[in-house]
């Protein structure tokens, strides 16, 4: 599996970004090992890490959300604080509360909370399509 992962993040390592560098790279096999061991299909938590912050684990939005999945701890992580929350493992958890709360709208409901919007569905649209990327055949365009 951590093959798999690798070829994942070396395929998302030529997304147009800068360099991602070594340590963005090895955030991402991270992020697609805890979410094959997690129960999320490494592809989508590898497309939307680097949507939300290019695999970078300091990343903080205007909105208090952190890590390289851009989670809230107050909501995500077992403290409700970000001291001590493993931000990869708490998103992954995210992730799977979401797609049982929200089924094939998750995506939406990841990036505005309880109502989507268009922006949203913008932003699960892209993420789609990389997945959809991460999936296809190597080789194939």
């Amino acid at each position: 599996m951590v093959f798999y992962v690798m070829l994942l993040c070396a395929q998302a390592s030529v997304w147009p970004s800068p360099a991602l560098g070594l340590e963005r790279y090895e955030t991402c096999v991270d992020v697609g090992v805890a979410a094959h061991e997690g129960g999320v299909d490494p592809a989508v938590a590898v497309a939307l890490s680097y949507t939300e912050s290019r695999f970078n684990r300091e990343a903080v939005s205007s909105r208090n959300a952190h890590g390289p999945l851009q989670v809230k701890p107050v909501f995500h992580c077992d403290s409700g604080r970000f001291e001590g929350c493993d931000l990869i493992k708490s998103g992954i958890g995210a992730i799977v509360r979401y797609q049982k709360r929200y089924g094939h709208k998750w995506l939406c409901h990841w990036n505005s909370g309880n109502q989507c919007y268009r922006r949203s569905r913008a932003f699960a649209k892209l993420v789609r399509k990389r997945i959809r990327v991460l999936k296809r055949p190597r080789g194939a365009k």
